[in-house]
Protein backbone atom coordinates (compact mmCIF):
# COMPACT_ATOMS: atom_id res chain seq x y z
CA UNK A 1 0.00 0.00 0.00
CA UNK A 2 2.82 2.46 0.79
CA UNK A 3 4.42 1.74 -2.57
CA UNK A 4 1.11 2.48 -4.32
CA UNK A 5 0.74 5.80 -2.48
CA UNK A 6 4.30 6.76 -3.35
CA UNK A 7 3.67 6.11 -7.06
CA UNK A 8 0.46 8.12 -6.97
CA UNK A 9 2.29 11.06 -5.37
CA UNK A 10 5.10 10.82 -7.96
CA UNK A 11 2.60 10.72 -10.84
CA UNK A 12 0.59 13.65 -9.44
CA UNK A 13 3.77 15.72 -8.99
CA UNK A 14 4.91 14.86 -12.50
CA UNK A 15 1.52 15.90 -13.92
CA UNK A 16 1.73 19.26 -12.12
CA UNK A 17 5.29 19.91 -13.34
CA UNK A 18 4.43 18.97 -16.94
CA UNK A 19 1.34 21.20 -16.83
CA UNK A 20 3.42 24.16 -15.61
CA UNK A 21 6.10 23.58 -18.27
CA UNK A 22 3.45 23.32 -20.99
CA UNK A 23 1.75 26.53 -19.87
CA UNK A 24 5.03 28.48 -19.75
CA UNK A 25 6.01 27.19 -23.19
CA UNK A 26 2.73 28.45 -24.64
CA UNK A 27 2.74 31.88 -23.07
CA UNK A 28 6.44 32.59 -22.44
CA UNK A 29 7.85 34.27 -19.35
CA UNK A 30 6.05 37.43 -18.24
CA UNK A 31 7.45 40.65 -19.64
CA UNK A 32 9.65 39.09 -22.33
CA UNK A 33 7.47 40.18 -25.25
CA UNK A 34 6.84 36.51 -25.96
CA UNK A 35 3.68 34.53 -25.69
CA UNK A 36 0.70 34.42 -27.93
CA UNK A 37 -0.12 37.19 -30.35
CA UNK A 38 -2.78 39.73 -29.42
CA UNK A 39 -5.73 39.60 -31.84
CA UNK A 40 -4.96 43.04 -33.34
CA UNK A 41 -1.41 42.12 -34.45
CA UNK A 42 -0.66 43.00 -38.07
CA UNK A 43 0.63 39.50 -38.91
CA UNK A 44 2.39 39.38 -42.26
CA UNK A 45 2.58 36.45 -44.64
CA UNK A 46 5.58 35.52 -46.76
CA UNK A 47 5.58 35.19 -50.55
CA UNK A 48 8.70 33.72 -52.16
CA UNK A 49 10.34 34.61 -55.49
CA UNK A 50 13.72 34.16 -57.12
CA UNK A 51 16.15 37.09 -57.08
CA UNK A 52 16.50 36.77 -60.85
CA UNK A 53 12.81 37.67 -61.27
CA UNK A 54 11.58 39.14 -57.97
CA UNK A 55 8.27 40.33 -59.44
CA UNK A 56 7.24 36.76 -60.33
CA UNK A 57 5.64 35.76 -57.04
CA UNK A 58 3.43 33.09 -58.59
CA UNK A 59 5.85 30.20 -58.18
CA UNK A 60 6.65 28.08 -55.16
CA UNK A 61 9.22 25.77 -56.79
CA UNK A 62 12.81 26.90 -57.37
CA UNK A 63 15.86 25.22 -58.87
CA UNK A 64 19.08 25.60 -56.87
CA UNK A 65 20.96 25.54 -60.18
CA UNK A 66 18.92 28.35 -61.76
CA UNK A 67 18.32 30.51 -58.67
CA UNK A 68 21.20 32.14 -56.79
CA UNK A 69 19.03 33.63 -54.02
CA UNK A 70 15.41 33.64 -53.02
CA UNK A 71 13.53 36.74 -51.91
CA UNK A 72 11.10 36.51 -49.01
CA UNK A 73 8.47 39.21 -49.53
CA UNK A 74 7.09 39.93 -46.04
CA UNK A 75 3.55 41.13 -46.83
CA UNK A 76 1.67 43.16 -44.19
CA UNK A 77 -2.12 43.16 -44.78
CA UNK A 78 -2.50 46.50 -42.97
CA UNK A 79 -0.42 49.66 -42.87
CA UNK A 80 2.65 49.36 -40.66
CA UNK A 81 2.01 52.07 -38.08
CA UNK A 82 4.71 51.34 -35.47
CA UNK A 83 8.19 49.91 -35.23
CA UNK A 84 8.41 46.14 -35.06
CA UNK A 85 10.84 43.25 -35.39
CA UNK A 86 9.75 40.52 -37.78
CA UNK A 87 11.44 37.16 -37.23
CA UNK A 88 11.47 34.64 -40.07
CA UNK A 89 12.23 31.06 -39.03
CA UNK A 90 13.20 28.98 -42.05
CA UNK A 91 12.84 25.19 -41.77
CA UNK A 92 14.45 22.46 -43.88
CA UNK A 93 12.45 19.73 -45.62
CA UNK A 94 13.02 17.52 -42.55
CA UNK A 95 11.60 20.19 -40.22
CA UNK A 96 14.89 21.38 -38.71
CA UNK A 97 15.44 25.08 -38.07
CA UNK A 98 17.87 26.18 -40.80
CA UNK A 99 18.08 29.92 -40.21
CA UNK A 100 16.46 32.70 -38.21
CA UNK A 101 16.29 36.13 -39.84
CA UNK A 102 15.34 39.16 -37.74
CA UNK A 103 14.18 42.24 -39.62
CA UNK A 104 13.51 45.55 -37.84
CA UNK A 105 10.72 47.43 -39.59
CA UNK A 106 9.64 51.07 -39.20
CA UNK A 107 6.51 52.82 -40.50
CA UNK A 108 6.91 54.53 -43.87
CA UNK A 109 5.72 57.85 -42.46
CA UNK A 110 8.62 58.24 -40.00
CA UNK A 111 11.24 60.88 -40.68
CA UNK A 112 14.77 60.16 -41.83
CA UNK A 113 16.39 58.72 -44.93
CA UNK A 114 15.36 55.20 -45.86
CA UNK A 115 17.90 52.39 -45.98
CA UNK A 116 20.48 54.06 -43.74
CA UNK A 117 19.02 53.53 -40.27
CA UNK A 118 20.28 50.58 -38.22
CA UNK A 119 19.29 49.00 -34.94
CA UNK A 120 21.12 46.72 -32.52
CA UNK A 121 19.33 43.42 -31.99
CA UNK A 122 20.13 40.79 -29.33
CA UNK A 123 22.33 38.03 -30.72
CA UNK A 124 23.66 40.06 -33.65
CA UNK A 125 27.28 41.28 -33.49
CA UNK A 126 26.60 44.29 -35.73
CA UNK A 127 23.65 46.65 -36.12
CA UNK A 128 20.92 45.44 -38.49
CA UNK A 129 19.46 47.67 -41.20
CA UNK A 130 15.93 48.90 -40.46
CA UNK A 131 13.55 48.25 -43.36
CA UNK A 132 10.74 50.57 -44.44
CA UNK A 133 7.78 48.86 -46.14
CA UNK A 134 6.69 49.87 -49.60
CA UNK A 135 3.20 49.59 -51.06
CA UNK A 136 2.52 46.74 -53.50
CA UNK A 137 -0.49 45.09 -55.08
CA UNK A 138 -0.61 41.29 -54.99
CA UNK A 139 -3.53 39.07 -56.03
CA UNK A 140 -5.78 42.12 -56.29
CA UNK A 141 -5.08 43.34 -52.73
CA UNK A 142 -2.89 46.12 -51.35
CA UNK A 143 -0.05 45.26 -48.98
CA UNK A 144 2.98 46.87 -47.44
CA UNK A 145 6.05 44.71 -47.93
CA UNK A 146 9.72 44.42 -47.07
CA UNK A 147 12.04 42.06 -48.94
CA UNK A 148 14.52 39.72 -47.26
CA UNK A 149 17.23 37.93 -49.23
CA UNK A 150 17.77 34.19 -48.64
CA UNK A 151 20.98 32.76 -50.17
CA UNK A 152 20.76 29.45 -52.05
CA UNK A 153 23.81 29.21 -54.36
CA UNK A 154 26.98 28.23 -52.47
CA UNK A 155 25.03 27.60 -49.26
CA UNK A 156 24.50 24.41 -47.27
CA UNK A 157 21.33 23.91 -49.31
CA UNK A 158 23.46 23.02 -52.33
CA UNK A 159 26.50 21.51 -50.62
CA UNK A 160 24.37 19.24 -48.41
CA UNK A 161 21.61 18.58 -50.99
CA UNK A 162 18.86 19.97 -48.78
CA UNK A 163 16.24 19.65 -51.50
CA UNK A 164 12.53 19.34 -50.94
CA UNK A 165 9.69 21.30 -49.29
CA UNK A 166 10.91 24.17 -47.10
CA UNK A 167 8.78 26.34 -44.82
CA UNK A 168 8.90 29.79 -43.24
CA UNK A 169 7.22 30.86 -40.00
CA UNK A 170 6.73 34.52 -39.07
CA UNK A 171 7.00 35.72 -35.48
CA UNK A 172 6.23 39.30 -34.48
CA UNK A 173 8.16 41.24 -31.82
CA UNK A 174 9.66 38.20 -30.09
CA UNK A 175 6.38 36.30 -29.68
CA UNK A 176 6.93 32.59 -29.10
CA UNK A 177 3.81 31.76 -31.12
CA UNK A 178 4.10 32.19 -34.88
CA UNK A 179 1.63 34.04 -37.06
CA UNK A 180 -1.09 31.67 -38.24
CA UNK A 181 -0.03 31.38 -41.88
CA UNK A 182 3.06 29.30 -42.67
CA UNK A 183 4.60 29.56 -46.16
CA UNK A 184 5.90 26.49 -47.99
CA UNK A 185 8.08 26.33 -51.08
CA UNK A 186 10.21 23.73 -52.87
CA UNK A 187 13.91 23.87 -53.65
CA UNK A 188 14.94 21.28 -56.20
CA UNK A 189 18.29 20.49 -57.74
Amino acid sequence: MDREKTWMIVLATLALVLGAVSASAQTGPPGDGGGTLPPDTNCPTVVVSGVENPLDMSRNRFSAVATSDLVFHVMFPQEVDREAVVTLKVYTPRGHLYRTLDVPVKPPKTQGPTGTETRRLPGYPYPVRVETPRNVSYNGRSYQTVDVSFPVAGSAIVTSSLYGRWSVEVHMNGASSPCPERTEFDIIQ
